[in-house]
This record gives structure tokens, C-alpha cells and sequence, in this order.
């Protein structure tokens, strides 16, 4: 949550100073409430579209589906953007589903490690669908100061929803393996019986 707050209050001075600097017409004190009901309008909408996510049927978050995969290109990205220091600090809201994916806490039951996939595949589409929605507080205020605030809100907001996305794609070839282990030794355990 830390690491959430701290980008957030980082680009409400860019984006206030930017205005300041570059809009003088523009008074500060409605750049600083308009920046300010643009990231409370913007956490709505991202609120909305995981919900509406929820909506969508159970079997469309089948964690085996190939547009689920996870590619090794991607695990190398992800590693590179140093994935592991960071994704510790990014704040996991799984607690408004009641399912919490910040650690496994049954690594041997796969009923338990399938849920978590499936409410990783959940989270994947949520925060894909927010990159987009987004962009919609865009119209919160009139279009002549869709660049002064509604983008670089927009934008803030894909790059945190982006860094929720890379966390669960990164984490799922590592729950498919220990789903595929826990198979494989239930087979071994039911020949041996």
C-alpha cells in the first residue's frame, strides 16, 4: 500500500506542477481538487470494472485455457523489470472477494491452488479491462482539460493496474507447476494403495 501511496502522491505534484507551469489560466487550487476527485473517480471506475468482471461466468476463468498461458519471453521481461524487489510492496485487494492471493497458504491441496488460479485469471482480466476504462475519467471534466488531468490520471492508473497484471502472470507458471506436482504424486500415492 506504501509503494501505491507514494506513486500517487509523486504524480499529483508532477501533474499539479505541470499545470501550474505550463496552464498559469488554470488556478492551482482547482488543478489540486480536480486531480485529486480524478484518482478517487478513477479507483471507482477500476472498482466497477472488476466487479462487472465477477459478473462474467465462472467456466470463461478456466486457469488451463490457452489465453491464459504465460509465456517464457514474459518471465524474462518480468525479471528484468526486477519483478521480485517490487512486487511485495504492490497491495493485494483480494480480501474484497475473499480470496487473498498474497501467499499460498495450502501449497499441497489443488482445490486450493486451483481457486488461486482461477482467481489470478479473475484479477488478469479485471486489470487488463482497467487499462482501458480508465482512460474514461477522461470525461469527468470538460474535454478542453482531458490532457490537464483526466490523462495523466489515466495514465497513473495503467501503469499501477500494469504492475497488478505483470505480479499475477508472473506468480501463475509457478501455482501450474505446483498444481501439476500435487497430480502427479495423488496418482503416484492412489497406485501405490
Amino acid at each position: 500500500m506504501i509503494l501505491y501511496a507514494i506513486m500517487i502522491l509523486i504524480a499529483w505534484v508532477i501533474v499539479v506542477g505541470l499545470n501550474v507551469l505550463v496552464n498559469p489560466a488554470i488556478e492551482t487550487w482547482y488543478v489540486i481538487v480536480a486531480v485529486v476527485i480524478s484518482t478517487v473517480a478513477v479507483i471507482a471506475i477500476d472498482a466497477i470494472t472488476a466487479t462487472v468482471v465477477r459478473l462474467l461466468p465462472k467456466k470463461w476463468f478456466n486457469p488451463f485455457f490457452k489465453r491464459f498461458k504465460v509465456f517464457r519471453w514474459e518471465k524474462n521481461f518480468y525479471h528484468k523489470l526486477g519483478i521480485k524487489k517490487w512486487k511485495d510492496l504492490v497491495p493485494e485487494i483480494g480480501h474484497f472477494t475473499g480470496f487473498r492471493k498474497n501467499k499460498v497458504k495450502e501449497p499441497n491441496n489443488n482445490e486450493y491452488i486451483y481457486r488461486y488460479l482461477m482467481e489470478a485469471c479473475y484479477g488478469r482480466v479485471g486489470h487488463f479491462a482497467s487499462f482501458f476504462t480508465g482512460f474514461a475519467i477522461i470525461f469527468l471534466y470538460p474535454l478542453k482539460y482531458w490532457n490537464c488531468f483526466g490523462l495523466p490520471v489515466a495514465i497513473v492508473n495503467l501503469i499501477m493496474n500494469s504492475m497488478s497484471w505483470m505480479i499475477l502472470r508472473y506468480n501463475t507458471p509457478k501455482l501450474l507447476a505446483v498444481y501439476k506436482r500435487n497430480e502427479k504424486l495423488a496418482l503416484a500415492n492412489n497406485s501405490i494403495e
